[in-house]
């Protein structure tokens, strides 16, 4: 074998690739766009560095180092992702997934097309998920099949995957529904047609495992055991916020009703503080001390006694007058004093003593207004000069 033909085998090998590594063979994505690109492979490469290469020829391709494409590896499902922001124009050629080895990188070829209209074949999101023992469904528009990174397809006409199902949802969008999803389930699958591809990434996640659910709601759905917590969780907010305000007018019924009663309670201990029983005396000494006590008791001041009836008179005069406001007319006799007390009786009680146009109605009266006033219980102990200038100032 000749030094030639050796070096066409090689050159042949390493352009076409391995088959250590898969991804899709052609993108098509319109200018200013995101795509991401998949490249799966084998587990003996896990720890290995990745990279992406673009070149006409794999000899002869360089890095891509520029800060629109980003690589990440994902070694627990081993597959590596390059990522391509704010695609433009110029970014269209060859590129290739490739593995940094010892000795020659196993790689492989795609084609990637960026356009200024938008691409033919597209779908909303390349990222979908959903829960176990639910259903999620993707909408491939300008496709005609769905396909598994590593060849397996189901299209319109014909073939199968396991629990895949696929239908014309009217011109050129195809519907293509994953039901009873398992974890298996999860991985990297692709719209298709006859130019090109679009990967689709699926995730499944438990069906408690809510933290992670990250999807468009258009794409997908939810087990029914989680469709109706939710339900009962909505419930239970609809049933909180209808109690919250009943809860608000009971709390403020009870306390006013509790004010209210308190308030009741107040006007019964007054009433029954100047309701006390009436001590009807013998003669007017009672009155006039009682009066005398009552000024001095509201007014601060202390009356001059002089022993007879006038005193008391000027007294329950300047009493009333300080209680009330208005000015007694003073005729110089008892009937003023006795209007005075019964006038500051009603004023202060509430009740109207009985006028009998004597003293005993002045003596109950003022008896009753000061010990209501003053708590104290007024003792009558006349001497025999008082109830002389008392009854001698009456006969007069």
């Amino acid at each position: 074998m000749t030094m030639e033909t050796l070096l066409l085998m090689f050159l042949l090998t390493h352009a076409a690739g391995t088959q250590d590594i898969h991804t899709v063979s052609k993108i098509s994505v319109q200018k200013q766009q995101k795509i991401t690109i998949p490249c799966l492979y084998d587990q003996k490469y896990v720890s290995f560095p990745k990279y992406m290469s673009r070149g006409g020829v794999w000899i002869f391709s360089q890095h891509v180092s520029h800060n629109r494409m980003s690589v990440e590896d994902n070694q627990a499902e081993n597959v590596f992702t390059a990522t391509l922001s704010e695609a433009e124009v110029s970014d269209s050629g060859t590129y290739w997934c490739a593995v940094t080895v010892s000795g020659s990188d196993p790689h492989v070829y795609l084609d990637l097309q960026v356009t200024e209209a938008e691409a033919r074949l597209r779908v909303s999101s390349q990222t979908v998920s959903g829960y176990e023992g639910g259903n999620v469904t993707i909408l491939c528009h300008g496709a005609s099949h769905w396909c598994t990174i590593r060849g397996a397809c189901v299209g319109r006409d014909g073939g199968s995957l396991e629990r895949t199902a696929v239908s014309d949802d009217g011109g050129d969008v195809l519907r293509v529904t994953l039901w009873q999803l398992q974890k298996e389930d999860s991985g990297w699958y692709y719209c298709s047609n006859e130019n090109s591809q679009m990967p689709v990434n699926v995730t499944v996640m438990e069906a408690l495992d809510i933290t992670q659910f990250t999807t468009n709601p258009s794409y997908s759905t939810t087990p029914l055991g989680e469709d109706r917590l939710d339900f009962r969780r909505f419930l239970w907010l609809l049933l909180l916020g209808a109690m919250l305000p009943i809860t608000v007018c009971g709390a403020v019924m009870l306390i006013k009703a509790r004010n209210k009663r308190k308030k009741r309670a107040e006007i019964s201990n007054l009433h029954d503080d100047m309701n006390i029983q009436q001590l009807p005396k013998k003669n007017g000494k009672n009155n006039e001390v009682a009066c005398e006590n009552l000024y001095g008791f509201t007014t601060g001041n202390k009356p001059i006694t002089q022993g007879n009836g006038k005193n008391n008179e000027v007294a329950c005069e300047d009493l009333y007058e300080t209680m009330t406001g208005n000015k007694q007319i003073t005729q110089g006799n008892w009937k003023n004093n006795e209007v005075a007390c019964e006038n500051l009786y009603g004023f202060t009680t509430g009740n109207k003593p009985i006028t009998q146009g004597n003293w005993k109605n002045n003596e109950v009266s003022c008896e009753d207004l000061y010990e209501t006033m003053t708590g104290n219980k007024q003792n009558t102990q006349l001497t025999a000069t008082d109830d002389k200038n008392i009854y001698g100032h009456k006969s007069e």
